[in-house]
């Protein structure tokens, strides 16, 4: 028999389940483990403790009827139970406060077995342990790899795109000067050749420009028909020579599509250029990197690297071949134009006048628009900062809440009949209800401002679309067509008799 210290009795020596356990304690845990004692020794013979298995728990054990029985005075059960019920276990001594359901040996060993699982639990933890860090070690050391296969081949990528990019440029050049060649060719010709087409040529840059006018002001006004009228003068004028002219100008327009083409391939190229240049820096720690959902997918749309290729040849290719075309086409260049009447002169003058009328139209409707996205952005303004003073406001109400919260659960603990529902408890109720009920009126004000700010929001946008395309219109009308306007030949050189 051993004394357990914690337990202040004798044990008996522990049977050979408990003995196994103590000799797994004793053994010092192998690398990898995890060393889980059972509990401290009973005494220095290596006894195991009191609330483990004992030596003698196998053994039966008789209960010593006449210290305490089943029936006697201190026993409030039923009177008829007989002494053998008290051997057998089939009834439990039953006293006023508790009942016996186990034995001293069945609360040891499910100690032991409690014992037991916890150190199953303990081992496994320690496994998965092992498991997660070698499989992150694997996984990062092989998305470290692929990150950096597919960086160069982004990089080499990038490489392909600007070198594709400078040809580009150079074959844009080429056909920037042809253009500009073929221009002066042009105006090479004959004294009423250039009396007759500048007019023209002015008229044409001027619808073609107005043509370029973005979204609603793209409208047939008053301006736009008077160019047109003084086209049809011109046309009229000068029947004879219409077809080199059109050659000239069909050439000039293939050649400014060619260049168009060109410049479209280059821009795409160049944003290429910049977006896998960007991707080539990306690592990491990057600040712009995020979750992308769906940017694994494949549009279906999308080229091959075979057709990309095809195509940038194809256009440098049809490109060369327009702009050798325009050589020839200066090279042939022998034709007349007629002299100009001076009715072009009365019709240039109504054109400029209804430019002019159309112009202050629309810096009166700019001006206009400015003065209404100005009171906007002030409004905006007011809304931005109302929201942020509502959102303050509803996050200064959560103290009030908390300490009302917090008085009525500690009332809550009040002993017996003092947990009554008194004027104190219910002013507290009111309370919270009062400020629930004021947060929710602030949280109506804060979800009407926000909607009232992002109907502001749209209107800004709107204002500053219409006020960018007025602008844009005006650029066109003023800076540019009123410009070209001012080059109009007199009335003396439309009729020869005066040089430009």
């Amino acid at each position: 028999m051993a004394s357990c210290e914690n337990c202040g009795q004798e044990e008996p020596m522990p049977p050979a389940e408990g003995q196994e356990l103590l000799r797994e304690q004793r053994e010092a845990p192998k690398e990898g483990q995890f060393a889980m004692s059972i509990g401290p020794q009973a005494d220095e013979f290596n006894n195991p403790p009191c609330y483990l298995p004992q030596a003698e728990d196998a053994m039966p054990i008789k209960d010593n009827l006449q210290s305490m029985g089943p029936i006697g005075p201190w026993a409030t059960g039923k009177v008829d139970w007989s002494p053998m019920a008290g051997l057998t276990g089939t009834r439990p001594v039953v006293d006023r406060y508790s009942i016996t359901r186990f034995s001293p040996n069945e609360w040891r060993a499910k100690n032991l077995e409690t014992v037991k699982n916890t150190n199953k639990i303990f081992d496994r933890t320690m496994k998965n342990q092992y498991s997660c860090k070698t499989s992150l070690d694997r996984i990062t050391s092989l998305v470290e790899k692929t990150q950096t296969e597919t960086t160069e081949m982004v990089r080499q990528r990038a490489r392909l795109i600007d070198k594709w990019k400078t040809t580009l440029g150079t074959a844009i050049k080429a056909m920037a000067d042809e253009i500009s060649t073929l221009e002066e060719e042009r105006v090479r010709l004959k004294k009423s050749l250039v009396i007759l087409g500048l007019p023209e040529s002015i008229a044409k840059e001027c619808i073609d420009k107005r043509c370029g006018r973005p979204d609603t002001e793209l409208v047939r006004d008053t301006p736009e028909e008077e160019l047109v009228k003084e086209v049809a003068l011109i046309a009229e004028i000068r029947r004879l020579l219409q077809k080199t002219l059109e050659d000239f100008e069909q050439q000039q327009v293939e050649n400014r599509t060619a260049r168009q083409r060109l410049e479209y391939d280059w821009s795409d190229k160049k944003e290429a250029y910049e977006i896998d240049s960007v991707n080539a820096h990306l690592h990491n720690k990057s600040l712009t990197i995020m979750f992308r959902p769906g940017a694994i997918r494949q549009p279906p749309e999308q080229a091959s690297e075979q057709y990309w290729e095809h195509f940038s040849k194809e256009t440098l290719e049809e490109c060369e071949k327009c702009r050798q075309k325009s050589v020839k086409l200066r090279q042939t260049l022998n034709a007349t134009l007629l002299n100009a009447a001076r009715d072009l002169r009365t019709q240039a003058d109504v054109v400029e006048k209804a430019f002019v009328s159309r112009i202050n139209c629309t810096q009166e409707n700019l001006r206009r628009f400015e003065i209404d996205l100005r009171d906007c952005l002030q409004k905006l303004a007011e809304t931005e900062t109302r929201i942020e003073n509502l959102h303050r406001a509803v996050r200064s109400f959560d103290a009030a809440m908390k300490v009302a919260q917090t008085r009525m659960d500690n009332r809550s603990f009040r002993p017996n009949v003092e947990n009554c529902r008194d004027a104190a408890q219910q002013h507290l109720i009111d309370e919270v209800a009062t400020i629930q009920s004021g947060v929710t009126a602030m949280l109506q004000e804060l979800d009407e401002a926000e909607q009232v700010k992002t109907k502001l929001m749209q209107t800004r946008s709107t204002l500053e679309r219409e006020i960018m395309l007025k602008r844009r219109t005006l650029w066109i009308d003023q800076e540019r067509c009123m410009l070209l306007r001012s080059h109009y030949p007199s009335a003396n050189a439309l009729s020869g008799y005066a040089s430009i």
